[in-house]
């Protein structure tokens, strides 16, 4: 494969070339059981902070800290170049207690594999999981949660999403609870 007759490279089962494996396993946080109950989410795009994802990095669904499905967000192996997201659903095994029930609605993590980060995801829409449902979403994007107001006690210099947690200085000398 690498081009050399005779040569000894050979594809891994990510189909890369003299590669070892690593590059079509999720990452750590990433792993789930698969279920006979299941949905699909569609993202017409996936973004960190504004800007497209690479074909390396990783989007997963959670219930809860539970991953309940991934897909590596490689869109030139995508139809249309719109990747589906498997979301698993509790079936009743002990493999897959604590997953999507009708009703519940996922969250969402991207890993940038450049820079070995996890990060919350924003849908555009808010869909509740169902069984065998197809969603059709427009955004999913990565942000990091915090606190942004630069007067708070608690503001995170790389937060890039105020999750409301901001919690300002009180009384008459403007203290921050600890000080």
């Amino acid at each position: 494969c690498a081009g050399t007759w005779g040569g000894s490279a050979e594809e891994d089962e990510c189909d890369v070339c003299g590669g070892d494996g690593s590059t079509c396993a999720p990452p750590e946080a990433f792993i789930f059981n698969i279920s006979t109950q299941q949905a699909f989410y569609y993202f017409d795009s996936v973004t960190i902070n504004g800007d497209n994802v690479d074909a390396d990095d990783w989007v997963g669904a959670f219930k809860g800290d539970i991953c309940v499905g991934a897909r590596k967000w490689d869109t030139s192996l995508c139809g249309n170049d719109v990747c589906d997201l498997p979301v698993m659903g509790d079936d009743g095994s002990e493999f897959t207690a604590g997953y999507m029930n009708p009703g519940n609605f996922p969250t969402f993590k991207i890993y940038d594999a450049s820079e070995d980060s996890y990060y919350d995801a924003i849908p555009s829409e808010n869909i509740p999981w169902f069984n065998m449902e197809l969603n059709n979403i427009d955004n999913l994007n990565g942000v990091i949660l915090g606190c942004t107001d630069t007067n708070a006690c608690n503001y995170n210099s790389e937060a890039t999403e105020d999750d409301g947690s901001c919690e300002l200085p009180q009384g008459c000398n403007a203290w921050c609870s600890g000080d």
